[in-house]
């Protein structure tokens, strides 16, 4: 790991002020005192870029912040993942559920297409072979922006 560092005091907030070497941890890391406890998460990292002081808040359940004033202090190691919950996305869908349908309106190979959240044209829905040629049925229709309201009317 790159990162050690000693408990400085007591913060004005009830947490831990922590002086470290090495690169700062990432926000929300759990800190431990090395090999025991754990103390809580980093909230912020303050100061100086040369003597910057990461703050550990709120504290765990049962931390008592004077006594721990003086120890080392370590990054603890990431929880294992539970086993049975899904982690990420669901494979074949969208982050919406079934809504998306995953491939739908892509030509060949899912490319070329529109996602189902962009409305920006590139899809190959209602053309002919090749991709080329308009959509049957609109040829006499006027297409508007897409705003509505306001000044889209022909007068």
């Amino acid at each position: 790991m790159s990162f050690s560092g000693r408990v400085n005091r007591e913060s004005h907030l009830g947490g831990l002020l922590v002086d470290f070497e090495g690169r700062p941890p990432r926000l929300g890391a759990r800190i431990r005192i090395s090999g025991g406890k754990i103390l809580g998460r980093v909230e912020t990292v303050i100061g100086p870029v040369g003597s910057a002081l990461i703050h550990i808040h709120p504290l765990y359940d049962g931390i008592d912040a004077m006594a721990s004033v003086g120890s080392p202090v370590e990054i603890a190691p990431r929880e294992s993942p539970r086993q049975g919950r899904p982690r990420g996305r669901q494979s074949g869908g969208s982050y919406r559920g079934n809504k998306g349908g995953g491939q739908r309106g892509r030509g060949p190979g899912g490319k070329g297409g529109r996602s189902f959240r962009d409305n920006k044209g590139g899809g190959q829905r209602g053309r002919g072979p090749g991709g080329k040629g308009r959509k049957s049925g609109n040829s006499s229709r006027r297409r508007d922006s897409g705003k509505s309201g306001r000044g889209n009317k022909r007068r």
